[in-house]
């Protein structure tokens, strides 16, 4: 696995690769990680970091965004020293609240948040508390045994957030 260090409105650091700056610009950026996987209009997708990367009107770094949590496959990731898909969700929340020091865009609580200051955001699509909830629901309903090994997948998963990103000053303002 190839280790990611994330720099809260710098960039990142791919060990053995190089450094990529928020701001840099698109040739810059295939130079050092050659052609993207894909692209879809502003966004290129680099599939063996496990990673997307958007840009400006300008062609420049605006966001950055690991998209492969809770389980990367190719990659292993860290922010403020720490793996963000493995910490725990209410962890990572109290660790990103710590350093952002400021505004947090909690409109969709739970499943995302924007920390304004550092401009880092998180995302995860369902909470431990909901798959427990299905969980209640389908033992109730004798479905839980014959779906047993999905959903205690989906709940080790909802322990974590699933993706993280950064990007530049005020991306979230």
């Amino acid at each position: 696995m190839v280790e990611i260090k994330i720099f809260p409105l710098i960039g990142i650091e791919i060990e053995g690769i190089g450094i990529i700056n928020l701001g840099e610009e698109k040739a810059a950026v295939e130079k050092i990680l050659g052609l993207p996987t894909s692209v879809y209009d502003n966004r290129s997708f680099y599939d063996d970091y496990e990673f997307r990367i958007d840009y400006d009107k300008s062609n420049k770094i605006e966001f950055i965004e690991f998209t492969y949590g809770p389980f990367p496959e190719k990659s292993k990731v860290s922010i403020y020293n720490i793996d963000p898909f493995t910490i725990g969700a209410e962890n990572l929340m109290n660790l990103l609240t710590d350093e952002n020091k400021g505004e947090i865009d909690d409109s969709e609580a739970e499943f995302c948040y924007a920390f304004k200051e550092t401009s880092i955001g998180i995302y995860r699509e369902t909470t431990q508390n909901d798959v427990e909830k299905m969980i209640i629901e389908m033992k109730e309903n004798n479905d839980y045994e014959e779906n047993k090994d999905w959903v205690q997948d989906d709940l080790e998963k909802a322990k974590n957030f699933w993706t993280i990103g950064i990007g530049i000053k005020g991306y979230y303002k």
